[in-house]
């Protein structure tokens, strides 16, 4: 049988196994050594590449040279014997031989990188041209695209920067940070300072764990600093003429007054006569604000702060916009604002304690720690010192140094000088103390005497808390320069806050003639101190003909109230101890009119109540139903002796880590509501007279009297608990459903014959209802109908119905009133019919179409807005040729209260 060959025996069984060794070592060689030929060699020549792959290995360049050399010499074709003799040569220094080797391969990527790497260096051209021959071999790869930019870079920064898209877009892994980071720096050379931000910003993002990342990074903040200090120029705006200044401050007091349509149909006025006045569109931002017109408001202050980029005010009001009204989205912005206005006002503590809240509620514990050690170093003793203090402790890290930026340079220095003097400006911005030493070192040594170097040198002393240092710099400089309002202002403050009053009335005075409204508050408080009430209340009046809002004016206006009070009680007491029969009475009139309750401001001022009903719809819900009603589960909890759970309550009520509390918020829900009684010319008495409002803040200082027991439980008395119980019936029931009924009354009104009348009385007596034949409004309304809708804004409805009519050439007017119901659903409702027999034609579509030119677009909202409805019929009867139907829903008749009737000031 024939032997089967896969089962035979080996040929070899008796040979000794080291016979085997030089021919499996040879294999290994071609298995694990990478870029062994897989072409046929003839034994000699694999043996010297072999040596070659070994030398190389161990470092042994000319060798491996040499060995490469011996298989190149066999194999001319043999392209890896051709590469590492090249390799081999460039590492042993023979430059010459190892570009004669890698120009053999023209066609081979590994060659012409060896190429770049040689010749690169010395020729820039030749670099682009081999690095673009290297991406035409290697299409795709985002290695190649990065030779060609560092090529790139060194001849036209331009051209690399414009190829960095392809690289990031063929990147898989991370980006090479290092290569980035030559790129900014050949872009900054080149002077496009924005694309090296750029640029250096992605090195970070794509590549930030780097060894590169240091050094991006302080390019990137000295870049950031540089770019910030040129952007300190002077800007454009021009002052108003004294007419123009005597109109907005008309604008202001109309604002004041609640008319804010009226207050800004001036300032767009002034702003046509003086496009470039920065007071102009500050004024068109404090109206814009108060009309809840963020966006707008931003707009115009922004404006105001490019017309105007020294003038404090406007920064501070802008960065105060975007922290109050953006939730947060917009503190890192509003934190740059306000570091700008206190750059340019040092010594603003209120300022100071804004941006440290800022920075508080940015989770930026150092820089929050910053603002509030500034703040007790420019008012140790001042009125927020406390607060400071608060927030101080709240804050765990060690403060930074405090940052203070001066005055902006004058313009006639030399431009090293002004270069000087914006970079430590910007350093002292970020806190860097040190880096703005050596910047002043060289300020100083060029202009020893120049006032704006003083300026700087007198805030940076002031930060680090050398209050002798800053007031001596800031007496040299206006030593030498005296027309220097802002810092006669400032060490006027300064000496205030030291007990030299005489020398700061002196310094106020000078900072008020030079036109800064602030020293006119500063000089009334010095004044009411001192008791001068007479000149304290002319030094206010000047201070509100010059102020543009801010912080400093709600401090104001309480400081007049206070003077002005004072000074009638004077005059009261000067009509003499005979004339006290009749100066008591006179006195008691005068408090009498100061105590105003909400039922006083909703017949006053109807056009008040959809502010008033949301203020007290705040108070009922937030205060009330979302916060006291815990009261009784703290009373249980102290009686079963749950200290940590009284102890959680007591920060609720009281405040904890930050939140104010719940009765301070609802003392500061009270002084909004006095603000806005005040906007409408109604002095509120909420403590102490109002009958809804007074028991509860009563309720609320019985509350506050029990802070101590709450905080500590193991000291609470006995009838703690009692009295816990006792005050959330006084907040949670009668309390809530007195606001409850006080919200219904608002958000109803009777509608009746005679209330109709007065509306079209007003409606004729309009400007542009003058010397118009208007005919006889024929009313029907047999009688009242209670609607569920805001008096003023009924009043707007049928006011607008009654002008369009007129308008429109209507020979006959007239307004059927009458209730009817919804024959489906059975609900009651008003229904209002303004009938006519004008020529021109009105459909429901164009007033739902919003026909705003006729007045109807508002009249439309105003309708659905209190769930109403609105139709045009046509062919009405009786001679009207259509009727505008307007069908509000009827209000339910309060059994324990009376109607609410009051008189609308206008329509």
């Amino acid at each position: 049988m024939a032997s089967n060959p896969r089962s035979a025996p080996p040929r070899h069984t008796n040979r000794d196994s080291r016979g085997l060794y030089p021919p499996l070592l040879f294999l290994s060689l071609f298995i694990l050594a990478p870029g062994l030929p897989s072409e046929p060699l003839s034994p000699a020549t694999r043996q010297h590449y072999a040596a070659a792959l070994r030398y190389e290995s161990a470092g042994d360049w000319r060798r491996a040279a040499a060995a490469y050399g011996l298989v190149a010499g066999a194999e001319p074709s043999f392209v890896p014997a051709i590469l590492g003799m090249a390799r081999a040569m460039e590492r042993a220094g023979d430059t010459h031989g190892a570009v004669s080797a890698f120009g053999k391969l023209p066609a081979e990527p590994e060659a012409v990188r060896g190429l770049l790497r040689i010749l690169g260096p010395g020729d820039p051209e030749r670099a682009v041209a081999l690095a673009r021959t290297l991406t035409r071999l290697e299409m795709g790869s985002p290695d190649a695209q990065g030779a060609l930019i560092d090529a790139l870079l060194r001849v036209d920064p331009a051209a690399a920067r414009a190829e960095l898209p392809l690289y990031l877009g063929l990147l898989t892994g991370p980006a090479d940070g290092a290569l980035l980071l030559r790129l900014a720096v050949a872009l900054r050379g080149a002077g496009d300072a924005d694309s090296a931000l750029t640029v250096l910003r992605q090195s970070l993002d794509l590549d930030p764990d780097g060894p590169h990342v240091e050094e991006a990074r302080g390019r990137l903040q000295r870049l950031t600093v540089e770019q910030a200090a040129q952007e300190l120029a002077i800007g454009g705006g021009e002052p108003l003429p004294a007419a123009l200044s005597a109109r907005l401050e008309r604008a202001r007091e109309h604002a004041t007054a609640g008319s804010t349509e009226r207050a800004l149909q001036e300032i767009r006025a002034i702003i046509l006569a003086a496009p470039r006045s920065a007071e102009a569109y500050g004024a068109l931002g404090e109206v814009r604000s108060q009309q809840g017109e963020i966006g707008a408001a931003e707009q115009a202050f922004a404006t105001a702060a490019a017309l105007a980029p020294m003038e404090s005010t406007w920064h501070a009001r802008l960065g105060l916009l975007l922290a109050e009204h953006y939730a947060g989205r917009r503190h890192r912005e509003a934190a740059e604002e306000l570091t700008v206005a206190l750059a340019l006002r040092p010594t603003w503590g209120e300022l100071l304690l804004e941006l440290g809240r800022v920075h508080r509620e940015q989770r930026d514990w150092g820089s929050a720690e910053s603002a509030f050690q500034a703040y007790l170093a420019v008012r140790p003793e001042g009125e927020g010192a406390d607060r400071a203090h608060r927030e101080l402790a709240a804050l765990t890290r060690d403060p930074p140094p405090p940052i203070s930026l001066p005055a902006p340079p004058e313009v006639d220095m030399p431009a090293e000088v002004r270069d000087a003097y914006r970079v430590a400006r910007v350093y002292l911005d970020r806190g860097e103390l040190n880096a703005a030493d050596r910047e002043l070192v060289a300020l100083s040594a060029a202009a020893p005497d120049w006032t704006p170097g003083m300026n700087l040198a007198a805030a940076l002393a002031l930060r680090r808390g050398d209050r002798a240092a800053a007031a001596a710099a800031w007496e040299r400089s206006l030593a030498l320069a005296p027309d220097q309002p802002r810092v006669a202002l400032a060490l006027g403050e300064l000496r205030l806050d030291q007990g030299d009053a005489e020398t700061a009335t002196r310094l106020l005075q000078s900072a008020a003639a030079g036109g800064v409204a602030d020293a006119h508050l500063w000089l009334a408080r010095v004044a009411a101190d001192e008791h001068r009430l007479w000149e304290a209340d002319a030094a206010l009046s000047a201070y509100f003909q010059g102020a543009s809002g801010g912080l400093g004016a709600e401090p104001a206006r309480e400081l007049q109230r206070q003077v002005q009070r004072r000074i009638r009680l004077l005059q009261a007491a000067a009509i003499g101890g005979g004339a006290l029969v009749v100066g008591l009475p006179l006195v008691l009139i005068l408090r009498r009119r100061e105590r105003g309750t909400l039922a006083d401001l909703v017949e006053r001022a109807p056009e008040s109540i959809p502010d008033l009903a949301r203020s007290l719809s705040a108070i009922r819900h937030e205060v009330l139903k979302h916060n006291t009603t815990l009261l009784d589960e703290v009373a249980a909890a102290l009686e079963r002796g749950e200290h940590a759970a009284v102890t959680f309550a007591a920060g609720v009520l009281m405040g904890a880590s930050g939140d104010p509390g719940v009765i301070a918020r609802f003392e500061a829900d009270l002084a909004a509501l006095t603000r806005l009684g005040r906007r409408h010319g109604v002095r509120l008495d909420l403590r102490g007279s109002d009958p809804v409002l007074a028991p509860m803040w009563a309720a609320m200082q019985r509350l506050r009297r029990l802070e101590g027991a709450l905080r500590r439980p193991g000291r609470a008395g006995s009838g703690t608990a009692g009295e816990l119980r006792e005050l959330s019936v006084i907040l949670n029931e009668t309390g809530y459903r007195a606001l409850g009924r006080l919200l219904g009354e608002m958000g109803r009104m009777e509608i009746t014959g005679e209330w109709l009348r007065s509306v079209d009385a007003r409606v004729r007596a309009e400007p542009a209802m003058a010397g118009r034949d208007l005919p006889d409004l024929e009313l029907d309304a047999p009688q009242g109908v209670p609607v569920q809708a805001l008096v003023g804004d009924v009043a707007v409805i049928v006011a607008n119905l009654l002008r369009n009519a007129y308008a429109a050439g209507a020979a006959r007017l007239g307004v059927r009133l009458f209730e009817d119901d919804d024959p489906i659903t059975g609900l009651e409702h008003a229904e209002l019919r303004v009938c006519d027999d004008a020529p021109g034609a009105l459909t429901s579509a164009m007033i739902h179409g919003r026909d705003i030119g006729r007045g109807l677009g508002l009249v439309c909202d105003l309708v659905r807005r209190h769930e109403g409805t609105i139709e045009v019929e046509h062919a009405a009867g009786e001679g009207w040729t259509k009727a505008v139907v307007v069908r509000l829903p009827r209000a339910e008749e309060p059994a324990d209260l009376p109607a609410v009737t009051v008189a609308v000031e206008e329509a």
